[in-house]
């Protein structure tokens, strides 16, 4: 599995957010949700992520706008969006949440299910990002609500859910 860095039901609460270096952020504007092709960019290894590493995305394609994922082997679902704020091109630290359907991802070699993947990137104003999940694995094929957070500053901007079918 990996995760993927870069509109059923989904939320954005508008604010003005300072960063470190002057940047606002005033909202995260949700482009579509889906499912994607995409181009993998650089990992990162995080024990805590399913599979233990987190993949960036720096070309990711809609193929089918929906929230209703069916499951299966090498699909990659998630959305596209688009920080707004100022200046154009700052980062800005943003925190991401994937919450996984109440029993959890059950890896094999692991002896907990995954409840959840939590991470933070600096990520550019004005930039459109993509943050989504393919399936590597069967065990990561579950059946129910997929929730993905994006937050900025303590306030979650963005939420997201998808259905994910066997």
């Amino acid at each position: 599995m990996h995760w993927l860095a870069g509109l059923a039901l989904f939320a954005f609460v508008p604010f003005a957010a300072h960063a470190a270096d002057g940047a606002t952020v005033e909202r995260i504007d949700v482009l579509d949700t889906g499912v994607y092709t995409v181009e993998a960019g650089a990992v990162t290894a995080d024990p805590d992520a399913p599979g233990g590493e987190i993949t960036a995305v720096p070309v990711a394609t809609n193929v089918e706008a929906t929230t209703e994922i069916t499951g299966k082997l090498g699909l990659e679902f998630g959305l596209r969006y688009v920080i707004v704020g100022t200046p154009e091109g700052s980062d800005v630290p943003l925190d991401f949440v994937i919450r996984y359907p109440t029993d959890g991802l059950k890896d094999p070699a692991e002896a907990e299910p995954i409840l959840e993947t939590r991470f933070s990137r600096d990520k550019a104003i004005g930039e459109t990002l993509y943050l989504g999940y393919g399936f590597e694995n069967d065990w990561e094929i579950v059946p129910g609500t997929w929730t993905f957070e994006i937050a900025h500053d303590g306030k979650t901007l963005v939420t997201q859910a998808f259905t994910v079918m066997k």
